[in-house]
């Protein structure tokens, strides 16, 4: 814990809803967030959550990416990925790995998220999620699989999400000091939840003025007050805004409890009072649910060693260094900004469907009373879609910047025009699986390094065909100038006897991973590995240097001069290029690193 506090013991608070919404962001990042070593784009959850039985239609609404406020859906999103079940998929190991990556998120997603929201717990079990999130959140920062805490999450996220949980703790420390462990302390009134509330209706007293003055705020504070209290006394008269409305739960099957829109002190039926708390067992009973997660459990294992230099390291400080204050990196962005922007445009997803649309087809589906869609020229057209596109700018919200606002700027900073024309339905070809390409399978393409092109193994995390972004490809499509695959680069070793008892393979992956690069679809091959059992529920791929070789030389024969252009360039790492051992070239250049696997 972070025990640095200001004048008078004040801490910085920030509003609950808003990280909420943050956390969503979080998952539709273009960056993608890297997690035990994967890197998880919005493109890879999205076919998670198809694969756990979640309808298109569903996950087209909750992967919006222009609705940044919406809590409601923040809320969708979060539980459907703290939902998603576990798999052992031996046949698609990067598939496995990376459903063990969005658990891991999903679970610090549901410890953040409960204490908010269901109304049954106690404050000792709501001080138990926080602090479970918050050591499960130290220790994704500390894996040694991220280059720097921006390859989690922005800088500024984290930040957020630990002065907000710090200043529960202390907030409850204040009231025990005060009222002689004998006051209540509802943690839903913390955040500025009620102050936007009472500015809603003072913006509504106003009238066609929105831009009130200090006189008419003057003026009209108290009658602000007179209806807050009103509305108090009657919150069946209350029709709270929609961007503010967050769902609770009962403790018991954690159902939604639909009678509730705001939660209040009211709704809550927990125990809330300080007397039961004790900071110190809540704050230590939060490090050992981190057990569940043994590999987020050894990093903080280390952390506690008594060989690790820790004294120094806090929330505020997972690597011993203020962060708060310090510099950001190249490569990092306060997300809390309203006009931030992101620059790797190419992983956008495209705009899917309204929320309205979605409940609208869900409904029709059930009752089929009439069909979802009309034919256009032949082909099904998607009713809902249609009528979106063709009504889109009646529908772009201003900002609530005065100046912005009369410039006809919009609120939200959308990074390119909306290009998802798309109404048709696609049919679905009936092709054998050997004809297509898919999220999470091994393929082979190049990189550039020192001046030269080397055979990589990657794996597939995205694929874009005509500006779309799509969950397979048929390989014939490769081909098309349209078509990108990024791919995120695995790490191979020379094998020994022991990874391959029959000795017909001499490369393996020892399940590392790299960065992730896009190329074009003719850069890129499928590749068919063998696969290893050695080790039980981690199975790791075999390759064969003939067949890496054969590879390289279809690469060679067909790069063109502009395709050679498109190839990325990365520095020399020790995981890449790959190299032998004992080879000619460890004695040339008088080290251990040896000669290049495929070098074109």
């Amino acid at each position: 814990m972070n025990l640095e506090v200001g004048d008078d013991d004040i801490t910085a608070d920030k509003d609950f809803k808003h990280v909420f919404k943050r956390c969503r962001n979080l998952c539709l990042r273009v960056h993608g967030i890297k997690l035990h070593g994967v890197e998880i784009l919005p493109s890879v959850l999205r076919t998670h959550l198809l694969d756990n039985q979640v309808s298109r239609v569903h996950v087209d609404s909750l992967l919006k990416p222009e609705d940044k406020q919406d809590v409601k859906l923040a809320y969708d999103l979060l539980r459907e990925t703290w939902l998603l079940p576990a798999i052992n998929d031996n046949l698609r190991p990067g598939f496995s790995d990376t459903r063990e990556a969005l658990r891991t998120l999903g679970i610090f997603f549901r410890h953040i998220l409960l204490p908010y929201i269901c109304v049954d717990l106690s404050l000792s079990e709501q001080l138990v999620h926080l602090s479970t999130a918050t050591h499960i959140l130290l220790a994704m920062a500390r894996e040694e699989h991220n280059r720097s805490l921006s390859s989690l999450m922005p800088t500024q996220l984290y930040i957020d999400i630990m002065i907000m949980i710090k200043n529960v703790f202390f907030c409850v420390a204040k009231v025990k000091a005060d009222t002689a462990n004998t006051g209540k302390f509802y943690l839903i009134l913390l955040g500025t939840d009620r102050l936007e509330e009472l500015f809603g209706i003072l913006q509504t007293m106003v009238g066609n003025d929105s831009g009130l003055d200090i006189l008419q705020l003057v003026l009209r504070l108290g009658g602000t007050t007179e209806v807050s209290t009103i509305l108090a006394q009657h919150p069946e008269w209350d029709r709270s805004p929609r961007r503010l409305k967050l769902p609770a739960l009962f403790k018991d099957g954690l159902d939604i409890h639909k009678g509730v829109d705001h939660i209040k002190p009211a709704t809550w039926r927990g125990n809330v009072s300080v007397s039961s708390v004790n900071l110190a067992t809540c704050w230590d009973a939060g490090r050992r649910e981190v057990k569940e997660i043994p590999s987020l459990d050894r990093v903080l294992h280390v952390l506690e060693s008594a060989d690790s230099d820790s004294h120094e390291i806090n929330i505020l400080q997972p690597f011993g260094k203020d962060i708060v204050r310090a510099r950001p990196t190249a490569d990092d962005y306060n997300d809390s900004a309203e006009d931030y922007e992101e620059t790797r445009q190419e992983n956008q997803l495209p705009p899917p469907l309204l929320t309205s649309v979605e409940d609208a087809v869900i409904e029709e589906a059930v009752s089929h009373s009439y069909q979802p869609f009309f034919e256009i020229e032949g082909k099904k057209v998607w009713k809902g879609r249609y009528l979106s596109e063709r009504f889109k700018e009646f529908k772009n919200p201003g900002s609530r910047d005065c100046l912005k606002r009369y410039a006809a700027i919009p609120r939200y900073a959308l990074k390119h025009e909306s290009a998802n024309t798309d109404f048709v339905i696609r049919d679905q070809d009936h092709k054998p699986e050997s004809s297509f390409i898919r999220m999470d399978f091994p393929v082979a393409s190049i990189l550039k390094c020192d001046g030269r092109f080397f055979v990589c193994i990657g794996e597939v995390n995205d694929l874009v065909f005509d500006s779309k972004h799509v969950p397979d490809i048929l390989l014939d499509q490769l081909q098309d100038s349209t078509t990108y695959v990024s791919f995120q680069l695995l790490h191979l070793i020379p094998a020994t006897e022991d990874d391959d008892p029959t000795c017909k393979t001499d490369w393996h992956w020892p399940l590392g991973r790299g960065s992730t690069y896009q190329v074009p679809g003719r850069l890129v091959e499928p590749v068919n590995p063998d696969l290893s059992m050695k080790t039980v529920n981690k199975p790791f791929y075999l390759f064969e240097s003939g067949t890496l070789q054969v590879i390289g030389s279809l690469f060679l024969e067909r790069l063109t001069r502009e395709e050679s252009q498109q190839v990325p360039v990365i520095q020399a790492t020790a995981s890449f290029p790959y190299r032998e051992v004992n080879s000619w070239w460890s004695i040339l250049s008088k080290s251990t690193a040896t000669i290049h696997l495929v070098s074109l």
